[in-house]
């Protein structure tokens, strides 16, 4: 094999690994952003909500490629609450909010925004 040859194919690597990064974050995010996103919405959960750890389940970070403003956030489960799920957005400013949740009766509901 030529080193022409050798030196376009590696190009052509690098072009289609490019291509498919940038095709994987855009459809499914940033894995860092959501693991910040999930320890950015338990810090505003515990100190300026007042919930403690024990009353958050589960936190998880969540991506929306259809929000330029405000891409990702958290779904997060309370103790006693356990089937419903209550989704918080970050927007690109850090503001946090709830988007919305899942619950008939629910205990955590705070002014949505939509």
């Amino acid at each position: 094999m030529s080193k022409k040859l050798k030196i376009a194919s590696l190009a052509v690597f690098i072009f289609i690994l490019g291509i498919s990064c940038w095709a994987y974050l855009g459809l499914f995010g940033n894995p860092f952003k959501i693991n910040d996103a999930e320890q950015q919405v338990t810090t505003y959960l515990i100190q300026q909500k007042g919930y403690s750890p024990e009353q958050l389940i589960e936190v998880k970070g969540t991506y929306s490629s259809k929000s330029s403003e405000a891409p990702y956030g958290a779904s997060v489960t309370f103790a006693d609450e356990l089937k419903a799920q209550y989704q918080y957005i970050i927007y690109n400013d850090g503001e946090i909010k709830q988007y919305s949740h899942t619950s008939d009766h629910p205990k955590h509901e705070e002014p949505m925004v939509r």
